[in-house]
Formats: C-alpha cells, structure tokens, sequence
C-alpha cells in the first residue's frame, strides 16, 4: 500500500492559501482517480482505493502542519504498509 499525504493548515483563514496545497493536491488525486476522502482517521480525512492496481490511501491530517506528524506516524503504524520511501 502506498500511503499519499497532503499537508495543511485547519480553518477557514487558511483554506485558499500556499499553506494548504498539499490538501488541495490530494483532493485532486483522490477526484481524478474516484477516491473519497469520506473517513475520518487518524486525526484527518482518509480514504481509500486502487490506482494501476495499487492499494493506495489519502490522507489530509486536520491538525496544524507543525502537529501532523502524530498523524502521519499512526497512519503508518496501522496501514499494511511493506518497505517505506519518503517522497516530497
């Protein structure tokens, strides 16, 4: 499983601004490839699905960009993950 994370900032301050593209980014990956962001877990939105036959999940912590690495580490702890690589 391939586990792609946008990072953010919570509230409507930051909603439109350069601190939540990483939001913006999955949100569009999750529409082009029919993934609904429709669960919450580990403390964000999260979803699910295949992209090219690869079990991918979404993830948008809904906490400060400063405190999303709690999330992140949960996430990665839980999820059927094999060898991890970290992109940006």
């Amino acid at each position: 499983m391939k586990l792609i994370v946008g990072l953010g900032n919570p509230g409507r301050r930051y909603a439109a601004t350069r601190h939540n593209v990483g939001y913006r980014v999955v949100e569009a990956f999750a529409a082009l490839h029919g993934i609904a962001l429709s669960s919450r877990k580990f403390s964000g939105r999260f979803g699910r699905g295949k992209v090219d036959g690869c079990d991918v999940a979404l993830l948008e912590p809904e906490t400060f960009m400063n405190l999303s690495g709690a999330s992140v580490a949960e996430a990665v702890r839980l999820l059927p993950m094999g060898d991890l690589a970290t992109d940006l």
